[in-house]
């Protein structure tokens, strides 16, 4: 029988789980010049690990994964995956990822780096003292509204907006899907938000800078009015625990773009278990008419073990998932 090992540091970011692969995936399968391509070759040839470490028995059906990667652009290079496939941004991910390699010593104890990832690059400042990692914020790429659409659910008109912030979100409030984010049965939120989504994607516009057709990955939920609620829901049907990063990016968009939040205003957002992102607008821009925003996030995440998974060669089962 033949083993294969791979070494894992597990995080939490609000709730929301990281696995970070440190060691057992093979150099060429992340062949690349910049950290797109280093995904892309590795969703080609190494998809099997992404399905391993993230699927069940060894995942589950929530969990997100990260793999650091190197990079001359930055400091620090990582892209993302979970039990679907992989995403070009992702904001919880990036907090676990910078705590677990500086609290490990895997990264410098500076107060600013620089991210590469799929998505571009990302300005971090990391909150330290006594070589613990207390918060992690950063400036995410690029954020603007996309287009505000109509789309009927069970007969009714729902209005979405579309919003670029490192992945493309529809934001929806609650209240027209029928579910309300005041509960702790966050589950409600899952069929009718997956169903907006395919609904959103049968029509979906150009992104209006970069003219690429777009597919919504996630739709986040919020509760309307004054309130700091919201659940984001992936295209897989997973509930984001944490108030997502890039999720929290787009609705600072949104805000801005409506008149309702000022450069430089901090706002707190909260998830389905309670924990909450801080998030402003650092500075803002105009492209070809569309306003583009630098939305920047910070929030807390933790270190939940150190892990060794085997992959033996007669074990036939492989990776799996229930629905």
């Amino acid at each position: 029988m033949e083993r294969t090992e791979f070494i894992t540091v597990d995080t939490h970011t609000g709730g929301e789980p990281t696995r970070i692969v440190l060691d057992g995936i093979e150099a060429d399968t992340l062949a690349g010049e910049t950290v797109r391509e280093r995904r892309d070759r590795f969703a080609a040839t190494a998809d099997g690990v992404r399905k391993l470490l993230m699927q069940e028995p060894r995942g589950h059906a929530d969990m997100f994964g990260a793999v650091p990667v190197p990079t001359d652009r930055a400091d620090l290079g990582v892209f993302f995956m979970d039990t679907d496939g992989y995403l070009d941004m992702c904001g919880h991910g990036l907090i676990g990822v910078v705590t677990a390699l500086v609290e490990r010593g895997e990264l410098p104890e500076t107060r600013e780096l620089t991210v590469e990832t799929p998505a571009g690059l990302v300005d971090v400042t990391v909150e330290i003292a006594d070589g613990v990692v207390h918060r992690v914020a950063f400036e995410n790429v690029d954020s603007y509204v996309c287009e505000t659409i109509t789309v009927e659910q069970d007969g009714i008109p729902v209005e979405a907006r579309i919003v670029y912030s490192g992945n493309y979100f529809a934001v929806v409030d609650a209240e027209s899907l029928g579910v309300t984010l005041d509960g702790e049965e966050a589950t409600q939120c899952i069929e009718p938000a997956l169903a907006l989504r395919r609904a959103v994607n049968d029509v979906a516009p150009d992104d209006p800078i970069t003219g690429s057709s777009v597919t919504v990955s996630a739709v986040e939920l919020t509760a309307g009015g004054d309130s700091d609620r919201s659940c984001v829901v992936f295209a897989d049907g997973s509930i984001d625990r944490s108030p997502c990063g890039t999720g929290t990016c787009a609705r600072l968009t949104l805000h801005h773009v409506d008149g309702d939040l000022a450069v430089g205003e901090r706002v707190e957002v909260t998830g389905p278990v309670g924990s909450a992102f801080e998030g402003y607008i650092s500075e803002t821009n105009v492209d070809d008419g569309v306003t583009v925003t630098s939305p920047v996030v910070s929030g807390t995440a933790h270190i939940t073990g150190d892990h060794t998974f085997y992959r033996d060669d007669d074990d036939t089962l492989g990776s799996f998932t229930l629905t």
